[in-house]
């Protein structure tokens, strides 16, 4: 069932909460912190957690045919709240939801059981493929992840997944539903099944100094949209915010994915890229594909150094020099980003086309928990209809913190 009120969602933490609480009494509590208080009772932890993220947004829309506009909005991208927390040794937990747009919805919902150190076993609603796409948007070089992560449709759904990772590897598998958030489907005489998906990662950090790192990774994914409503592929202008121009509609059956991930790190200077194809089934034995990718690199002109999570294969938090608060500047990033995605092997609709984009960037460390950012993108859809092109210039700030 869809979970679209503060109200349950703030409840459910509630009862966590409380649960957690009372069957910490028989035992004294300490009190830790990172980032916030943490509170444990013998192997039992439990810390609150969460992030808001305020943003502004000029938007300037060129369109070869049909009036052109502009907007300016400030609004709120995400404000979150959550609870983490371990049983023991070998059971964990994390229930987040966020309230944006005069809605709730869950994010990480997640029941952990590691048997052993280097062997997990999760189910729940969170994502499990691409590098930036698992990576915390708390800790990614750019306000939006781009159209890679949209048009690939690869946000958080049920799974059940095993991983198992080493000094420098990561493997995993899973199985996939839908979306927790997604209404429960409807019986129907000819079935009421959701999506069912496969998918799997590997991992490799064939280098890993303290000032040089490699890590190059693999994806695949398989998903059947069963009794549900056809895939859609459609990508957003390197924004939350605004309309999507290429969109193939929703024409996809069943679609199996491939990706490749890599990031090189020496000292400041970071690069990152992904590149992915997808193979889409259609109806009356109709397929189609089309690829996407994004070249991104950055530098802190501070020399800090991007924190790559070898055993996770993810970002983690970067550890900022001189913090203001303890009376240093902060850090300051500095970043620039190209995308690509090509729909234009699809014969319908005019507005599967390609889109690429140019995106700088600059990030203001405060300290590691609060950071201030600027994006200024360029973007250009070119669909195949005649006169149906659109251009679009994005210029985007975030007051970003987290705890």
């Amino acid at each position: 069932m869809k979970i679209n009120t503060s109200l349950c969602a703030g409840a459910a933490l509630g009862v966590i909460a409380l649960a957690i609480a009372g069957g910490a009494q028989a035992q004294d509590t300490t009190t830790a912190w990172k980032g916030a208080p943490q509170f444990q009772n013998d192997t039992l932890t439990f810390k609150v957690r969460g992030r808001v993220y305020e943003d502004f947004v000029h938007q300037e829309v060129d369109r070869q045919t049909g009036a052109d506009f502009d907007a300016n909005v400030t609004r709120l991208r995400t404000a979150r709240l959550g609870v983490e927390g371990t049983w023991n040794a070998n059971w964990a937990y994390k229930a987040e939801f966020t309230v944006a747009g005069g809605s709730a919805n869950w994010e990480d919902l997640i029941l952990e059981y590691k048997p052993t150190d280097s062997v997990s076993i999760m189910a729940g609603n969170f994502k499990t493929v691409s590098f930036e796409n698992i990576s915390s948007s708390r800790y990614t070089t750019f306000m939006e992840r781009g159209p890679f992560n949209d048009v690939l449709d690869i946000g958080r759904v049920m799974n059940v997944q095993v991983k198992a990772n080493g000094e420098n590897w990561t493997a995993a598998v899973a199985v996939s539903g839908d979306s927790l958030n997604n209404a429960d489907p409807t019986a129907t005489a000819t079935g009421g099944s959701e999506a069912l998906g496969v998918n799997g990662r590997v991992t490799w950090v064939p280098i890993n100094g303290d000032a040089t790192k490699l890590h190059v990774g693999a994806w695949a994914r398989y998903r059947d949209r069963q009794d549900q409503a056809n895939f859609n592929y459609q990508a957003r202008n390197n924004t939350n915010y605004g309309a999507r121009y290429i969109s193939t509609g929703a024409v996809g059956v069943a679609d199996t994915m491939v990706g490749l991930e890599g990031v090189f790190i020496q000292g400041p200077f970071a690069v990152q890229a992904e590149w992915a194809k997808a193979d889409v089934d259609r109806l009356a034995n109709v397929s189609s594909d089309f690829t996407t990718y994004y070249v991104a690199g950055s530098w802190f002109v501070t020399g800090e150094m991007k924190n790559l999570d070898v055993k996770k294969g993810e970002w983690g938090r970067t550890k900022i020099l001189n913090p203001v608060t303890s009376g240093g500047l902060g850090a300051l990033e500095l970043a620039v980003r190209y995308d690509n995605t090509d729909l234009t092997n699809f014969n319908i609709p005019a507005t599967a086309g390609e889109y690429s984009a140019w995106t700088l960037g600059a990030n203001w460390y405060v300290h590691p928990y609060v950071r201030f950012m600027a994006n200024y993108t360029k973007s250009e859809n070119d669909n195949k209809a005649v006169g149906a092109d659109v251009d679009v210039e994005t210029l985007q700030f975030r007051a970003q913190f987290d705890f």
